[in-house]
């Protein structure tokens, strides 16, 4: 699937869809001015957070924030396809292996009811879609084990106080767990964005309890620090 030619079908009546400028040269394939093309082209990279390495399709930006921000809260699938992109390079980044276990990081319960979907669960699917030499073992096993608060307002320590604790395993998910301690695969958090960390080191924690050793994160996007 080409991302490009499914975003070729949008119309944006000569007006870029992220920074809303007019009479600008467009990029016909996304109707975004060529200056934001730009700001999207994927820099892959790897960053390190506490114990856990993460594995980015690309750093974090303004930009990319308009498109975390239409898939996630707009379910817009060009969005998210965008997204999906940046994850299989993330996931070229970090492995070569034809089979690969994947655990999605969940968001608040809250957000997907108000939402009516999984932002990550819906990645995911794209994710597979982009790499069918790639044989997938999605493990949606993480769960919150209490009511968390929106991370987005809170700084580094209060993020970390937010999801001390935050993540159990499903029991229903006890069996693949199994599978996994058998597998030689390489096993995998994956989420849309990491910036301090804290979600995903509490989620590795949560997994190192039950035994389960995860390769790393991957992330269709980080920070390069732990700024919000």
């Amino acid at each position: 699937m080409n991302i490009f030619s499914e975003l070729a079908t949008l119309i944006f009546e000569k007006k870029c869809h992220l920074c809303f400028a007019t009479n600008l040269e467009l990029d016909a394939r996304l109707g975004i001015c060529l200056l934001c093309f730009a700001k999207l082209k994927s820099r892959r990279n790897i960053v390190n957070r506490g114990s856990i390495r993460v594995f980015a399709g690309s750093e974090f930006s303004p930009a990319i924030s308009h498109i975390i921000l239409a898939a996630k809260e707009g379910d817009n699938r060009f969005a998210r396809l965008l997204l999906a992109e940046y994850l299989s390079s993330a996931l070229k980044l970090a492995t070569v292996e034809n089979l690969v276990f994947l655990i999605p990081i969940p968001s608040r319960r809250a957000a997907d009811r108000a939402r009516g979907f999984s932002h990550v669960i819906k990645l995911v699917k794209e994710l597979e879609l982009l790499n069918s030499e790639v044989e997938f073992n999605v493990v949606d096993c993480l769960r919150h084990s209490r009511k968390i608060s929106d991370q987005s307002t809170l700084n580094i320590h209060e993020r970390e106080i937010n999801m001390k604790g935050a993540f159990a395993i499903a029991e229903a998910e006890v069996f693949r767990f199994n599978k996994i301690n058998l597998s030689k695969s390489p096993i995998f958090l994956v989420d849309d964005l990491v910036t301090t960390g804290s979600t995903v080191l509490a989620a590795n924690r949560a997994l190192k309890g039950v035994g389960i050793a995860v390769k790393g994160v991957l992330t269709s996007c980080a920070t390069n620090g732990f700024t919000h």
